[in-house]
């Protein structure tokens, strides 16, 4: 409740669209009480009551909530609202510690934001102009260069930096500039995306940010192998610890984002600090080595704990290859999620393992399945992850895992006392009442049953069924709603099992605080709207 509410304050940003920023500039730069000619002072005395630490932190939660890149930002709305929120959110930096580098946005704010944010670590953000029209490249090209100038200072201050253009012109001058800059010593995460780019994504250089920790790259791929070699000490990737890579499309027009298999390995193993990789789409494409595959030579990762795959399709073109080939021994989180059709994905259940029955990843302790299950390679995958503790799946992967349990009576490792917490994604009711039965005889094994979360979406959820089976399965041992909320069927009251869900635990835990805090965003959230729509009025 407390979420939406900040949420709902964080898009009244959006009623003052129709105020330009050289406008919201001059508003900001006014340190006068703005609400001394209007009747506000009436319907906020109850607000100032409240401890200023409280309304800071509400603030916050909206200023994180709000639409990421909107031109109107929700710190700005606030600020201008009265003259005590005022007072409160100036001299809060952590309110200002995310600056947008955009042509609509004027300089002169970008020094405002600079000011009030302190000495504490900044985000900055290079976006392109939301409504492109003629001669906008140059545009965001003369304005980058003045607003570099203003926020050189800050750069040993940087923590974060994200580049969303769609021009290659743009990203790289962005990045040249960088290198001349001084060394980004506080960078720790780099993001990056640039629909129907041509060029690969530019890099930092030697020691210029020898903090970097997180890459992020999307829609663009990575720069080919320089010189002999893609080293260290060539590019800013020696302390990397976390590679995401993601392609939108799965047709041929994604193509030019295709990384070449040499420079995805040139890159891995000039990491070798790398402990999370997440591959989003087809970002790679290794194509001569699927033909070659006698030849090729194993991606090596030790450090590797967290593996992440989501294909976006249900026939990905290179998935296999890369199972294959990737050495990961140390691997703790294994993630493959197909797109929630029918049918599943594309099998790999038979390259988990090197050779049979050596599992391939024998470490791994989080499992997250999502239609990647058959009815035919149930037990292959129990096999492959043998300790798993955490296990995830969707409703097809527990219908075929749980239907397969019941109807056999063979030993399952995945009925071992080791697991402690089963995840199901939108079961159905009958796929419960196999849980039940399955965790009849666990217990009767004497085995330590897991504790067991169902997420939304839940399909039936007003039916008797889904109310009957989870509450059995809560007879059983703990279980937890995640996203469902019984009251709505009129049946919480009824259920006589420790069914629990995060909603309502909080409601218990903290009645007083969720109800206040819940009322006041609210409260907030309508007096920010009356406060924008009187400066329209006025400005009219």
């Amino acid at each position: 409740m407390v979420l939406n509410a900040a949420q709902d304050l964080a898009n009244t940003g959006s009623l003052s669209r129709k105020m330009v920023p050289e406008e919201m500039l001059l508003t900001l730069q006014q340190e006068e009480n703005v609400a001394s000619t209007y009747s506000s002072k009436s319907f906020l005395r109850p607000y100032l009551a409240f401890q200023t630490e409280v309304l800071l932190a509400i603030f916050e939660e909206a200023v994180r909530s709000q639409e990421q890149g909107q031109v109107t930002r929700t710190e700005i709305a606030i600020s201008y609202t009265s003259h005590h929120w005022r007072q409160v959110t100036v001299n809060a930096p952590r309110l200002w510690n995310s600056l947008c580098i955009r042509a609509e946005v004027p300089v002169a704010m970008l020094q405002i934001y600079l000011s009030r944010s302190s000495n504490i670590p900044l985000t900055i953000e290079f976006r392109e102009r939301e409504t492109a029209w003629p001669g906008a490249d140059k545009r965001s090209m003369a304005h980058l260069g003045s607003a570099l100038d203003a926020i050189w200072p800050s750069v040993p201050r940087w923590r974060r930096i994200v580049v969303l253009h769609r021009s290659y012109p743009y990203f790289t001058h962005v990045f040249r500039e960088l290198r001349k800059a001084a060394p980004l010593k506080m960078l720790q995460s780099i993001s990056m995306r640039s629909p129907g780019v041509c060029g690969p994504c530019p890099l930092l250089l030697g020691d210029s940010a020898p903090a970097l920790e997180s890459l992020e790259v999307e829609d663009m791929p990575l720069p080919p192998p320089v010189t002999q070699t893609f080293d260290a000490a060539r590019y800013s990737v020696a302390g990397l610890t976390t590679l995401r890579l993601r392609v939108h499309g799965m047709g041929v027009g994604s193509s030019h984002a295709a990384t070449d298999p040499s420079a995805f390995r040139a890159l891995i193993g000039s990491a070798p600090m790398l402990s999370t990789l997440e591959i989003y789409g087809q970002p790679i494409n290794f194509g001569q080595e699927r033909v070659d595959e006698e030849d090729v030579l194993p991606l090596e990762i030790p450090r590797l704990r967290t593996l992440v795959l989501r294909p976006g399709t249900q026939h990905p073109r290179d998935l296999r290859h890369f199972i294959s080939v990737i050495k990961a021994p140390t691997l703790r989180q294994f993630e493959l999620v197909y797109p929630d059709n029918a049918p599943p994905g594309q099998d790999v259940s038979d390259l988990l393992f090197d050779p049979f029955p050596l599992t391939r990843f024998p470490c791994v302790e989080t499992v997250r399945l999502h239609n990647a299950v058959h009815a035919d390679t149930v037990a292959t995958f129990m096999n492959a992850f043998p300790v798993a503790a955490r296990i995830t799946l969707g409703s097809s992967d527990a219908a075929c895992l749980f239907e397969n349990q019941t109807s056999s009576k063979s030993y399952s490792p995945w009925t071992s006392s080791h697991i402690q917490h089963l995840t199901v994604i939108s079961p159905l009711h009958n796929t419960l009442l196999q849980m039940y039965e399955w965790l009849l005889s666990a217990a009767s094994q004497g085995h330590r049953l897991p504790i067991i979360t169902l997420e939304e979406p839940i399909r039936g959820i007003d039916s008797p069924e889904f109310l009957t089976q989870s509450s059995k399965l809560a007879s059983c041992t703990e279980v937890r709603l995640c996203g469902i909320d019984l009251s709505t069927s009129g049946q919480i009251t009824r259920c006589t099992h420790p069914i629990i869900s995060r909603r309502w635990c909080m409601c218990l835990v903290f009645p007083v605080i969720s109800t206040i805090s819940c009322i006041y965003l609210q409260l907030v959230s309508q007096v920010v709207t009356l406060r924008l729509e009187y400066n329209n009025i006025r400005a009219a």
